[in-house]
């Protein structure tokens, strides 16, 4: 039984002129575009504003510590990464021993800084955070330092 077509097959020999030319037009698209390799660490990336990295201390304006020692940033973060050493003295102020910081096990999602009250923590822009050292890994933010004294806000005389 023998098969009749109609038309005869395209022969595979003209199809490679066509392909070849248009990957060599993606290939000189692809030269002449500019190039977005940085040579790091020689040029760095600008980072946004709202990038969250590491968790670093704010300070006032008279390089003074924000931070009370209310602990709330160690109770709201979710990976146990904060750990604050407090003493409360007799007179009822507080002396924070240590504000340790873990980097390694932080997620980097920022509830902590949410969670503050008086706006003593932020996250940083630092992203260059790997270390060979576990030392560096964690790290105290204070150390032996008078807590912040918690201020009331007063009533405008009525």
């Amino acid at each position: 039984m023998t098969v009749k077509t109609t038309h005869a097959p395209a022969p595979e020999t003209t199809r490679w002129p066509s392909g070849l030319l248009r990957s060599a037009r993606i290939a000189v698209i692809n030269l002449l575009r500019p190039n977005v390799v940085i040579k790091y660490p020689h040029e760095r990336y600008d980072q946004p504003e709202r990038s969250r990295w590491a968790v670093e201390q704010v300070f006032g304006e008279d390089e003074s510590v924000k931070c009370t020692a209310c602990k709330i940033c160690e109770q709201s973060c979710p990976d146990h990464c904060i750990k604050i050493d407090v003493e409360t003295r007799p007179d009822k102020t507080k002396f924070i021993h240590s504000w340790g910081y873990d980097r390694a096990a932080c997620m980097m999602c920022g509830l902590c800084v949410e969670a503050c009250p008086y706006g003593a923590i932020h996250m940083g822009h630092d992203y260059e955070l790997a270390h060979r050292e576990t030392s560096e890994k964690h790290i105290d933010l204070l150390s032996e330092v008078a807590a912040a004294e918690i201020r009331k806000k007063e009533a405008p005389d009525a």
